[in-house]
């Protein structure tokens, strides 16, 4: 118990230090029968004064050099005859000169009832005085203005008296328990916007990680597809490097002898070395947005990011594969021969068609059998075919 019972003492002493006590004065200038008084809150009391009320004549410490310090043991006081009670008034200073505490002492020895020191400056700004040994005496601080005016009035032979009371409790802005809230209160803001930090960045980079990965394993599935997907080698005379050939879709360039070329599953074609970086990015042909993972049997799970791969080797090879034979019968489209020759294409099929309707007339009109065309359905991916069902009538 012993314990906190100190603790709780010192911090009362210390906010008892802290606090500072005003001083009011009535100041009272007479000569003949010339009076006048001046009141107000104009003093501070020092730290180690006792909060007493105190009045008497201010006598001012004979001048020491260039001001009233009375830091001189040996410093006189003139005492006007018939004054019992008076209050010694001092100058502070100079600096590095001698302490308040030897200044009040001085004015003690000489029977000083109080001390009233004013401040040097040019202004009324005061400080709470420290000075501890001094006992009982009061010793309040003024300002440098009122004092030098008391100084002077003084010496042009006006009798100046003083009355202290003690004024209002001013607490400092801040104490001791305050400046522990705020170092607590900052470093609580601190430690959380530390752990949001944290923790915003470690999401963020498992955020990247999770990407990072399903992009690695996006693109690895892309190289097993491009790997599989059919190269060839256009050579003099191919239809594409005819008049009216076709040009690379990635590059704009027409395609020349010797070129190899990336046929894509949706029978379009392009340069290898122009497809295949934008395969491994995008993984879609970049004309008609076929994606070859899905043709090959993957699937991607978008939100999670996830993939699910079916076996490549189940995939027949037909699906995506053609032989170089192939290849000339069916023409692949690299993009724009496939927009430009639609019409042409078309009218071949329509002559097609009429041909082989005329045949199957001649047919029917010789052996007797009853013939049905089924009208064929344009495919842009794969060759045109025409199903021809055949029904045996009796004739």
């Amino acid at each position: 118990m012993e314990g906190p019972r100190l603790l709780l003492l010192a911090l009362l002493c210390l906010r008892a230090a802290d606090a500072m006590w005003i001083a009011n004065l009535n100041i009272t200038f007479v000569r003949g029968n010339y009076s006048e008084s001046h009141e107000g809150e104009l003093g501070v009391f020092g730290q180690d004064s006792p909060l007493e009320r105190a009045a008497g004549v201010l006598v001012p410490a004979d001048a020491d050099g260039d001001g009233h310090f009375a830091c001189d043991p040996h410093t006189n006081f003139s005492v006007p005859q018939g004054f019992d009670d008076w209050l010694a008034l001092i100058q502070r200073g100079p600096r590095g000169g001698c302490t308040f505490t030897q200044k009040i002492l001085n004015a003690v020895r000489n029977g000083a009832g109080g001390v009233v020191i004013y401040n040097y400056g040019r202004d009324n700004e005061v400080i709470q005085m420290s000075h501890p040994g001094t006992g009982n005496i009061v010793a309040i601080m003024i300002g440098n203005t009122k004092g030098a005016e008391i100084v002077s009035q003084i010496k042009r032979g006006y009798q100046v008296s003083m009355i202290i009371e003690v004024g209002k409790k001013h607490a400092p802005w801040m104490n001791h328990y305050s400046i522990f809230f705020v170092s607590v209160s900052f470093f609580i803001v601190t430690a959380a916007t530390i752990g949001y930090f944290i923790f915003y960045s470690a999401r963020r980079l498992r955020i990247t990680r999770a990407q990072n990965r399903r992009q690695n394993k996006l693109k690895a599935d892309a190289k097993k597809a491009i790997g599989q997907l059919q190269l060839r080698t256009l050579k003099q005379g191919d239809m594409e490097l005819g008049p009216d050939g076709d040009s690379c879709a990635v590059c704009i360039e027409v395609y020349k002898p010797s070129d190899v070329v990336r046929i894509l599953t949706c029978n379009h074609f392009f340069h290898k070395t122009c497809i295949d970086p934008w395969l491994l990015e995008h993984r879609t042909c970049p004309m008609c947005k076929c994606d070859i993972l899905k043709v090959l049997g993957v699937e991607v799970d978008v939100e999670d990011g996830t993939i699910s791969e079916a076996s490549m080797s189940t995939v027949p090879s037909s699906a995506f594969q053609h032989t170089e034979e192939d290849s000339r019968s069916g023409t692949p489209s690299s993009g724009y021969a496939s927009i430009r020759g639609a019409d042409e294409r078309v009218t071949d099929e329509q002559e097609e068609a009429s041909a082989a309707n005329d045949d199957l007339q001649l047919v029917s009109s010789e052996s007797g059998l009853a013939v049905e065309v089924v009208p064929h359905f344009e495919n842009p991916g794969f060759e045109t075919e025409q199903e021809i069902h055949v029904n045996e009538i009796k004739s």
